[in-house]
């Protein structure tokens, strides 16, 4: 459904980072990277945070699907299962993921093994997503559609949405140290890359959708005529970031 064979599929990843990258280049300028930096972008996508951060530091970009990537001087594509290939290299003073842990089988024992990929010192740096939120939407039909693909996200994907909210409890585990949380909303309704990032990923789960009885076609069509409507503004999900860092 969310595969790279898919047509939109890029156009989706576009306005992913559209909607993630300012969140993701702002921590990492607080780092203060410097060229000496070897960094990991895991799950990177269609590329752009990697290439941004290759202008900074030394980069490795990994992915299992790695045809929206593209090398450059200082950036190295790898296609890697990020769940049992050994680390890429390392030990990396950054280590980036996002949109990624929640849609691992193995998550927990991942997110264990990418703490393990960062020198004393090294930082960590999870974006995730959290559409359980959406149950709670005033507006019949959107709330309808977005359940409807959490449910596929969580039975037929096996994706945990609330996995990186409780990660600040596995790092501490880990013997990682400051910890912080921060809770970012993904807004539609505003033609923003919200919104197209949620549009699109409602447009490849809608044929789903119907074909397993979850939607009628006519409330897909009521989810489709919501948007654009005057006055329909939601948050219909929570990014959660979880930043940490390696004892020195």
């Amino acid at each position: 459904m969310l595969s790279k064979d898919v047509p939109t599929e890029l156009a989706r990843l576009r306005a992913l980072e559209e909607l993630c990258d300012p969140i993701s280049t702002a921590i990492v300028e607080h780092l203060s990277p410097e060229p000496s930096w070897r960094c990991a972008d895991v799950g990177a996508g269609a590329g752009s945070f990697a290439s941004w951060l290759a202008q900074r530091a030394e980069v490795v970009a990994t992915d299992l699907d790695t045809r929206f990537l593209t090398p450059g001087e200082r950036l190295t594509v790898l296609t890697h299962d990020v769940t049992g290939d050994p680390a890429p290299g390392g030990p990396f003073d950054l280590v980036h993921a996002r949109f990624l842990l929640e849609t691992l089988p193995s998550r927990a024992d991942t997110a264990r093994r990418l703490t393990r990929w960062l020198r004393p010192g090294g930082h960590l740096v999870v974006i995730g997503v959290d559409l359980s939120v959406a149950a709670f939407s005033p507006h019949p039909a959107l709330r309808a559609a977005a359940e409807a693909l959490l449910d596929i996200f969580t039975e037929e994907m096996d994706l945990e949405p609330t996995f990186t909210r409780g990660l600040p409890r596995l790092l501490a585990e880990e013997g990682m140290v400051d910890i912080r949380a921060a809770f970012h909303p993904l807004v539609v309704g505003d033609g923003g890359p919200g919104e197209r990032v949620m549009r699109a990923t409602f447009e490849q789960a809608y044929g789903t959708m119907i074909a397993t009885g979850r939607l009628t076609a006519e409330q897909v069509d009521a989810a489709r005529d919501w948007f654009g409507q005057p006055g329909h503004l939601d948050i219909l999900a929570l990014m959660p970031v979880v930043t940490a860092r390696r004892p020195a």
